[in-house]
């Protein structure tokens, strides 16, 4: 459809062109105008026999609005308290200008659209741009998992080109019975809300799509997911795709996954109890947080905690940059309590220039930082801070299977500068390869027999104003601040393009040496 279009403009202006050059005449070019017509649905009092256009005249099924082709500008209003157990598929797409909108009206609970377990999704779009999805519940729920892939809001793009101008908000999504089985399906690309493209390599795609301020919760197998399962390394990608200000929590598996996207954010989401599930002979890895398989993507403001590491699940880490990671960023997060430790970086023969700054990590498990698959070239460790409290066993350095040649082996120069390391607990560094550059890190506690050599490393106190006093919430860090006399102020090194501001929102100087840790202001 959007080829037709830019085909028709392009010669509409050609046409327009020889006309101006042989004529002074003016062209009209017909406006498409946007139809601002409301379709009011009522599951108690509507008439499927009604016009639909006011709230007395409303429409009473499901089965009306799939029937309906909707037009730019039109909106699908669904009366709030009311519930339909159908699958909500209207048809059309509306214009960049005028998105097609689903929505609530009247006061009350959300309108409630579920399925019993059937196989799909609720709210279903298929190749359709410029749609807004916006307060409702959606669930499908059923107590047997086994082969039956299953969403809660679920945007498909199979053959579809550029599906553009996606926006999912403010919804509750609950109860989505996930499978973890490769039944001729990836599984990570189903659960709450999925946007996924199984189309063409070099064709099919999203653009401009934004899933904010939704509540995901007992979903599987992935709370939020964007899967552009066509992507290329050479240049295909999803683009312009933020997932912010979301809650997952407890999720049979990953909290929120993005795949094969170029330049996504992630950003000021939390994701509670991830990985809660497991099942015999299946994969079972989890991460509460991860981008993969893309470019210039950035996790920032995120909280992940609670995440959990069943038998048999290598991972149940906070956050995770995965394979064909191309500079990646994961910077201003807080990570805690997680079973798996905090960040995982893996794969690193498809994988170049991972940068994690200016994150805080308390009372983490297993391991804080794992290499897997070698150490992906140009990975930048710095101006973390972490915190482990006594009683813990956990591994601040660890790795676990390389890749055994290529780029991705255990022969790359990697950093890991100006951390504070406050390590209350017994664990140990089990440093991969012989080329880490470690520089201007605090080693503070306990020094086991494979903390790193340091050439200009403090082991001093670092004087947080109240160390190990992080809650739930990004917010509640003030204790990781740094008192006055501390050490680790004005004390670090300068690090080359550092992203200009720390956790707290205080300046960086690239030019000024900046305090060790994740906090850079003055002491308090």
């Amino acid at each position: 459809m959007k080829k037709n279009i830019i085909f028709y403009c392009f010669v509409a202006f050609v046409s327009f062109s020889c006309k101006r050059s042989e004529s002074t005449e003016a062209v009209v070019v017909p406006v498409v105008t946007a139809d601002n017509t409301i379709y009011y649905v009522d599951a108690d009092n509507g008439s499927d026999t009604n016009t639909g256009t006011s709230e007395s005249t409303a429409w009473k099924t499901i089965t009306k609005v799939n029937a309906t082709t909707f037009k730019p500008g039109n909106s699908i209003l669904l009366k709030s308290g009311g519930i339909w157990n159908a699958q909500l598929y209207p048809k059309g797409s509306g214009s960049a200008t005028d998105p097609i909108k689903i929505s609530s009206y009247g006061t009350g609970a959300k309108p409630k659209v579920f399925l019993s377990g059937t196989v799909g999704a609720p709210v279903y779009l298929f190749n359709q741009s410029n749609w807004i999805i916006e307060n409702l519940e959606v669930s499908n729920y059923s107590a047997t998992r086994g082969d039956i892939f299953r969403q809660g809001i679920f945007i498909q793009n199979t053959g579809g080109g550029v599906t553009s101008n996606i926006t999912i908000r403010n919804n509750y999504v609950h109860a989505i019975s996930g499978s973890f089985r490769y039944a001729g399906f990836d599984p990570h690309a189903f659960g709450g809300i999925c946007v996924v493209t199984t189309g063409t390599a070099g064709t099919d795609r999203f653009d401009k799509v934004t899933i904010e301020g939704n509540i995901v919760e007992d979903a599987g197998r992935t709370g939020i997911v964007v899967w552009d399962n066509v992507w290329e390394a050479n240049g295909h990608a999803s683009t312009n795709v933020k997932v912010q200000n979301n809650s997952v929590k407890d999720i049979d598996s990953d909290g929120i996954l993005v795949f094969g996207c170029e330049g996504a954010l992630i950003d000021h989401n939390v994701a509670n109890n991830c990985g809660r599930y497991r099942e015999d002979g299946q994969f079972n890895g989890t991460a509460a947080i991860w981008p993969t398989r893309g470019r210039n993507c950035i996790t920032q403001f995120n909280e992940a905690f609670n995440t959990q590491a069943l038998d048999g699940n290598a991972d149940g880490q906070g956050f995770d940059m995965d394979i064909d990671s191309y500079n990646f960023v994961m910077q201003y997060n807080y990570s805690h309590d997680n079973a798996g430790g905090f960040m995982l970086i893996l794969d690193a023969s498809n994988s170049v220039n991972s940068i994690v700054r200016y994150n805080i990590s308390q009372n983490d498990h297993r391991t804080i930082f794992t290499f897997a698959g070698g150490i992906t070239p140009g990975t930048r460790i710095y101006n973390n801070t972490i915190y482990i409290k006594s009683g813990l066993n956990t591994n601040i350095i660890d790795h676990s299977w390389d890749d055994g040649g290529g780029k991705g082996d255990l022969n790359q120069t990697y950093y890991f500068k100006n951390n504070i390391i406050y390590n209350q607990g017994s664990g140990n560094y089990i440093i991969p390869g012989t080329l880490g550059v470690f520089d201007y890190n605090t080693f503070y506690g306990n020094h086991p027999s494979g903390e790193p050599a340091d050439l200009n490393k403090l082991t001093t106190d670092p004087l947080f104003v109240n160390a190990g006093s992080g809650l739930n919430g990004i917010n509640t860090l003030n204790g990781y601040r740094l008192s006055v006399g501390s050490p680790a102020l004005n004390s670090g090194a300068v690090i080359p393009d550092n992203g200009g501001k720390d956790y707290y929102g205080n300046v960086v100087s690239s030019t000024s040496q900046p305090n060790r840790g994740a906090y850079n202001g003055a002491g308090l």
